[in-house]
């Protein structure tokens, strides 16, 4: 009896243990099951990664996987198909880069970048050969709002777009004075908005085609950018600091008198001369009026030539060395020879202050503006710390190398 007790307690024992053993195993399994070895996080970071190594096919296969499989709430999907949109539209997929910009947008119609999309959307339909879907598309998505008043003064229209004189004459205004002296002609004007409206259709059809999204042009972009803002500040300091007086203009141009003497200048006539041994027939011809007259004045220290005889410095010099009616020996100028008779003369004279004051007050104010820029740059870049590091090899290190 008491053998039968003691087997009893050793299988109700074993039983215990098996069922401990089981039921761990039961619970490792079902904790493994719970945590898969790949989530939707890893997915994400692996397509980000593929993106990033530049293995777009690779990055858009993955995004398609995340996208079918994640839970994440709609604003977040739509970011995600808005990023496969744009690089179907790199690898020029572009059926499959507005699949997905379209579904961006019913994931989240009221999203920060809408303006954005609507210009992708044009892009790819606009690269996809489908012009005429891609203006539907521009039109209605820069729909005036109904009810928004309507301008009388319409200039241009572009499909449903309107430009109004407004803006040309805001276009115009800022144009140098006599740029805008000219388009104050009404069919200078005409011509100019002709060429504005082509302008405008070009610039949006580059728009459709994404090229303002490429690199170059960004950088061409930003460096415009950077040197209106550089002229712009460098303006504002030199209106700040720039102050005239007549007293300035005429103190400098006491100092600079010489810079404003009329040259010695002369006309002259010439013959072209066949043969050195009939120069005493053109001399004679010229000394009769028959040679053919330069009507400009000819500058002394000039080189240049009128009525297309190009440039000779030594038939100038010649030129200056005779009086008026003087025959100047036989000189070659492209390869023919020439005769020179001096017609009339002049000498070098003074110009008067008041003659030549705003040629003065030009350049005056041009070097005092010069000389504002350079303080300013000067300043900018000692309270900077501005050092150039760079120096460039001696000519012998050239050599050597």
């Amino acid at each position: 009896m008491k053998k039968n007790v003691i087997v009893t307690i050793g299988v109700i024992i074993l039983l215990v243990i098996v069922n401990l053993f089981i039921t761990k195993k039961v619970s490792n399994y079902t904790n493994c099951s719970q945590q898969p070895a790949w989530t939707d996080k890893l997915q994400l970071e692996y397509a980000n990664t593929l993106l990033s190594k530049g293995l777009n096919t690779n990055a858009a296969q993955a995004f398609e996987v995340y996208i079918e499989r994640t839970h994440a709430n709609n604003k977040d999907l739509a970011g995600i198909c808005n990023k496969l949109g744009d690089i179907y539209l790199d690898l020029k997929e572009y059926e499959k880069a507005l699949a997905n910009f379209y579904k961006s947008e019913l994931l989240d119609p009221n999203s920060d970048d809408k303006q954005d999309m609507n210009q992708k959307i044009v892009s790819a339909l606009e690269n996809s050969g489908l012009s005429q879907q891609a203006q539907y598309e521009l039109e209605s998505r820069t729909a005036v709002k109904p009810g928004a008043p309507k301008s009388k003064n319409v200039a241009i229209r572009i499909g449903k777009r309107e430009i109004t004189i407004e803006e040309i004459d805001g276009v115009i205004n800022n144009f140098p004075e006599s740029v805008r002296k000219e388009l104050s002609n009404d069919d200078a004007k005409l011509r100019f908005i002709r060429e504005y409206a082509a302008s405008e259709v070009l610039y949006e059809k580059g728009k459709k085609l994404g090229l303002d999204k490429l690199n170059s042009v960004r950088i061409m972009i930003e460096d415009f950018k950077k040197k209106l803002i550089l002229q712009e500040l460098l303006r504002n300091e030199v209106d700040k600091e720039l102050k005239i007086t007549p007293d300035d203009i005429s103190l400098y141009y006491q100092a600079n008198q010489k810079r404003y003497r009329t040259p010695e200048r002369a006309k002259v006539a010439f013959l072209e001369l066949s043969d050195l041994a009939k120069n005493n027939e053109i001399a004679s011809k010229l000394k009769q009026g028959k040679g053919e007259k330069i009507e400009e004045w000819i500058e002394k220290g000039s080189v240049y030539l009128p009525n297309n005889l190009g440039e000779s410095k030594e038939a100038v010099e010649n030129i200056f060395k005779q009086q008026k009616g003087g025959i100047v020996d036989p000189v070659k100028i492209k390869g023919k020879l020439y005769m020179f008779i001096v017609n009339d003369k002049q000498p070098s004279t003074q110009q008067g202050f008041e003659e030549v004051k705003q040629q003065v007050e030009g350049e005056y104010r041009m070097q005092k503006q010069q000389q504002i820029v350079k303080s300013f740059v000067d300043r900018a870049m000692e309270q900077q710390e501005v050092a150039i590091l760079f120096q460039p090899k001696k000519t012998d290190e050239k050599v050597s190398k």
